[in-house]
């Protein structure tokens, strides 16, 4: 088959990497791939991409996107009189900017909004490229998306296929909506992890511990609210006052917060044990040599994969319990430990309990590598086969 993957970004970022995943098992399935970015700002992880399938780069604007403007009716007084109008006239704007991007050489049999944001949902719901069945990425629970705007849920029923990462709450959304208006079909997929496929350089990793000691690592984009790096800064000085132990806390990853951020651990004078190091191609050396993943969000979390590819290295994690999806890996503590959200005192006595008890440790290290199994690249493409097979 030819399937088009689109994506809204190509930044370093979880839903891109795992995006990069689901290529390669398209690909192992014997299916050609063609992505598709719509923003031209790219990051050097766009690389990545153009080694596996021919990448085209085709702008599309979030304010171009009519389903965009439901918030309307919630946030502005008057929203529910300004939408239809503002709903008419973008999708004006947007009929002739699809007349004018659209991609006529190519009909592919399947069209993957992979972002599942409302850029690549557009662009694949309004056919800015010809295929026979679209499907629309739920990087969450369904829940997640209806019950934040109305846009949604009518894009995904021009789509008609639905993958959820998680079904908490789907049967409860389904029914308040009436079944029978749900007219698409939903498919639970894992994200695939492929982090020990990558080499780690033992030399780096003997580099990053030497410079680093025994450091705590987070992963993620620097934007707030849904990235809670500020906990995870406040948990560190109270691991420092409270319980004294002196840990470096390594950050991998950029965004709009990185200033704030440094700021803040100067605002409390923890700024020599915090390390801002931008985004990195080789992350993998850096989960190899640290001692305790740690992990923070608000909400809106999906199924974070940072907890995955740390857990498949055999490093011990500690991650807020944020909806929907560290419960969905790490289950009721049985193979991590979840710390309250937005609470620093809880964040810092988890990772007390893993410092000073090594047979914690070391359970974790083993169950851990054991539970990423079931989101191992092998797993998933039979479960992605089964999908494509069933799509409507």
């Amino acid at each position: 088959m030819r399937i088009a993957v689109v994506f809204d970004n190509m930044i370093f970022g979880g839903i891109e990497r795992v995006g990069i995943s689901y290529i390669q098992l398209l690909k192992e399935l014997g299916h050609d791939v063609d992505a598709y970015v719509l923003s031209p700002k790219t990051e050097s992880i766009i690389d990545e991409l153009r080694s596996l399938c021919t990448v085209y780069i085709k702008p599309l604007k979030r304010s171009h996107c009519p389903e965009a403007y439901w918030v309307m009716t919630r946030r502005i007084k008057g929203g529910k009189y300004l939408f239809p109008l503002a709903y008419i006239f973008v999708s004006t704007v947007l009929f002739f900017e699809r007349l004018f991007k659209r991609k006529r050489t190519t009909t592919y049999d399947i069209a993957i909004a992979f972002s599942g944001h409302y850029n690549d949902l557009s662009f694949v719901a309004y056919s800015f490229i010809k295929a026979k069945k679209k499907v629309a990425w739920l990087h969450g629970a369904l829940y997640q998306f209806v019950l934040s705007s109305q846009g949604f849920e009518f894009l995904y029923k021009k789509i008609k296929n639905i993958v959820v990462l998680v079904d908490d709450g789907q049967e409860e959304v389904i029914a308040y909506h009436q079944k029978d208006k749900f007219d698409f079909k939903i498919f639970k997929l894992y994200n695939p992890v492929r982090m020990s496929g990558k080499p780690v350089d033992l030399n780096t990793v003997a580099a990053l511990k030497e410079r680093y000691g025994d450091y705590l690592l987070s992963v993620a984009r620097m934007n707030y609210p849904h990235k809670d790096h500020y906990t995870l800064i406040r948990a560190l000085k109270i691991l420092r006052e409270k319980y004294g132990i002196e840990r470096n806390l390594v950050l991998v990853g950029d965004g709009p917060e990185r200033k704030k951020l440094e700021d803040f651990c100067k605002d409390l004078c923890i700024e020599d044990s915090v390390w801002f190091l931008g985004s990195q191609s080789d992350v993998q050396n850096y989960y190899a040599a640290c001692s305790i993943f740690v992990h923070a969000s608000v909400a809106g979390e999906g199924l974070p994969t940072v907890l995955l590819e740390a857990m498949d290295l055999g490093i011990p994690v500690v991650c807020t319990d944020s909806k929907v999806g560290p419960k969905e890996i790490l289950g009721n503590n049985e193979y991590g430990l979840l710390a309250k959200v937005q609470d620093p005192n809880d964040m810092a006595e988890k990772i007390n309990l893993l410092v000073n008890d090594p047979d914690l440790y070391c359970h974790y290290k083993e169950v851990g590598k054991e539970r990423v199994l079931a989101f191992s690249p092998e797993r998933v493409k039979q479960e992605l086969k089964k999908a494509i097979d069933d799509l409507k």
